[in-house]
């Protein structure tokens, strides 16, 4: 079986949707492990909208950026599909620990 490839800019600006169906932003960009070449983080533009629900800071301009490991994307279509829900998403964010959710810095 081969595997799927997808190119950086046709992974940019899609939608990302929780694994209950709402969506919470779009793909900004990638981050890149050189040694061994994997992605290990999935940059998110949260919807201003989301911030309050998910319990982030709204910032004063513009909005937050939140990184997802590989393991929490189940699936990308026509939108990166997570394997976490809306609360899930909203707890790993507030713990902030190593659990493959974090705001960027």
């Amino acid at each position: 079986i081969r595997a799927m490839l997808i190119e950086d800019d046709k992974l940019r600006d899609k939608k990302v949707i929780t694994a209950d169906g709402r969506q919470i932003g779009e793909v900004v960009g990638l981050e890149i492990e050189l040694d061994s070449w994997q992605v290990q983080w999935l940059d998110v533009k949260l919807l201003r909208d989301v911030l309050d629900g998910l319990k982030v800071k709204k910032p004063l301009f513009g909005t937050v950026t939140a990184r997802f490991a590989p393991e929490r994307v189940r699936n990308v279509t026509d939108n990166v599909v997570l394997t976490i829900d809306f609360d899930q998403v909203s707890a790993l964010l507030s713990a902030e620990g190593p659990d493959g959710v974090e705001k960027k810095r």
